[in-house]
């Protein structure tokens, strides 16, 4: 039902660790499951997932990106991001209960330094 990506740039700060620290402040009821490569967050029977790429296949999906972004946006770096979060939950939310805790994990990474929030299926900025 959700779905974005925080591409990373070369220089971002971004962690899993880091982001768990901060997500837990600013959404203490959820609990975390973390792996070295993946973030859960669940509440109650709604869960969503912040899961790291990286590689070839991220850089070349970042550079479909800044294409589609394009102008001014491109100077952001987009195509050199060769690493990203995925942040997604496949969990229908009809009620859409749970857009605003989408929306706050989306607020989260954009504290961190390097981090360009995308709507893959777009795509564009967000």
């Amino acid at each position: 039902m959700y779905h974005a990506y925080g591409l990373l740039l070369p220089s971002s700060n971004f962690t899993l660790a880091a982001s768990a620290q901060k997500l837990a402040a600013q959404l203490p009821s959820f609990k975390q499951q973390q792996t070295p490569q993946q973030l859960q967050l669940s509440s109650g029977d709604w869960e969503i997932h912040l899961t790291l790429q990286e590689g070839p296949e991220v850089l070349q999906e970042s550079a479909r990106i800044a294409e589609h972004v394009g102008g001014a946006e491109d100077e952001l770096g987009i195509r050199t991001c060769n690493r990203r979060v995925d942040i997604a939950s496949d969990v229908p939310d009809p009620e859409m209960d749970h857009f605003n805790d989408y929306l706050q994990i989306i607020e989260v990474l954009q504290t961190f330094q390097g981090v360009i929030p995308v709507d893959p299926r777009e795509p564009s900025l967000l």
